[in-house]
């Protein structure tokens, strides 16, 4: 980590809360340790080292060891600060494919090792990727959803229930819940119920469909998920 990554990373430790950091640690089982700090505390240590560093105006090499520094490092809010750099100062200016091909290196270095770092990572910067319409990132997506790493192929289908116009995937969003549902891994399964539940808003019936022509493999927490606005709709 250069010395900016690591003034960031100083920062975050020295605003630790110890409360918030147990309660994350016993909710995510020790998986990830946490400093107890949430997005807004985060952002905003970015963001005022910025003023006095100037880090976006630092040669793009400076700022790839930044990134990849505070996403090796061992703290869940470092991974956070990673992911929340590139969406502050790099989404829409840098190219799509060159963020995601950094952020695959990610995966293959096992920099991402749980559910939280992976989906606030397809939340902050995939998402509005894919709403950029760009046919490449789906491409890579594709790719990453036949990777035997749980979190890369995972975060192949997690960003799309959050897209702008999610009915313009349903080719992909089949395609990709097709492959993850028949994993045993519950969180390959657990982004299909995801998905699916935020797709159901626009078209029950291939929610419906999906899950009819996959029930071998669907467990009770994906059908739960993935049905939950239809139940509600049904409700009197």
């Amino acid at each position: 980590m250069n010395h900016i990554g690591q003034k960031i990373a100083e920062e975050l430790e020295c605003r630790r809360i110890i409360r918030k950091a147990d309660w994350w640690n016993r909710y995510m089982k020790g998986v990830i340790p946490f400093l107890g700090l949430g997005i807004p505390e985060i952002r905003k240590v970015l963001l005022e080292l910025n003023q006095s560093e100037k880090m976006d105006q630092l040669a793009l090499n400076q700022q790839v060891g930044l990134v990849n520094g505070l996403m090796k490092g061992s703290f869940a809010e470092e991974k956070l600060a990673a992911i929340l750099y590139i969406q502050l100062f790099w989404l829409g200016k840098m190219k799509n494919m060159f963020l995601v091909n950094l952020i695959s290196d990610w995966f293959d270095d096992r920099y991402i090792l749980d559910w939280n770092t992976a989906d606030w990572l397809c939340v902050r910067l995939l998402t509005p990727m894919i709403d950029t319409g760009d046919s490449q990132v789906i491409l890579k997506l594709k790719q990453w959803n036949l990777d035997p790493y749980l979190w890369k192929a995972r975060s192949s289908l997690v960003p799309f229930a959050q897209v702008s116009t999610i009915p313009d995937y349903s080719r992909e969003i089949w395609q990709f819940s097709n492959i993850l549902i028949r994993r045993e891994e519950r969180f390959a399964k657990t982004a299909v119920g995801w998905v699916l539940r935020e797709y159901s808003k626009h078209d029950t019936e291939f929610v419906l469909t999906f899950l009819s022509k996959h029930v071998r493999y669907t467990t009770a927490e994906v059908k739960r998920n993935a049905l939950k606005y239809y139940r509600q709709s049904l409700r009197p």
